[in-house]
């Protein structure tokens, strides 16, 4: 992608995919590995559809759908994360989230 707000969302991902990274190595929760594994996925699918919004604005319904699929997990695991000093992680996640929307948006011309 050459388009420089599209390559904003790209990277506002990169910083996703980093963040979760961090998250899912500091935790000391086991149970917690599938839902931070279910998180990464939802990250690469949105990174596909990202891609596809490029060739094919069409798609950008199912980009931001699966973005407010993945901030509802990111919200599920923050509120069960029993290291208080890794919310900052988890709202720079939402974050992230929330720039790769409103980026698209922008580009669309469907801000509000």
């Amino acid at each position: 992608m050459t388009d420089d707000p599209m390559r904003a969302a790209e990277r506002a991902l990169d910083d996703a995919d980093e963040t979760v990274r961090r998250l899912h190595a500091a935790c000391c929760e086991p149970g917690r590995s599938p839902a931070m594994e279910a998180l990464a996925a939802d990250l690469v699918l949105a990174r596909e559809r990202l891609h596809s919004v490029a060739v094919d604005a069409g798609t950008a319904d199912d980009l931001i759908s699966g973005l407010e699929e993945a901030g509802a997990r990111v919200g599920h695991l923050q509120v069960g994360c029993c290291a208080p000093g890794r919310l900052p992680l988890y709202a720079r996640l939402l974050e992230d989230l929330t720039k790769v929307q409103l980026t698209v948006n922008r580009h669309l011309g469907r801000s509000h």
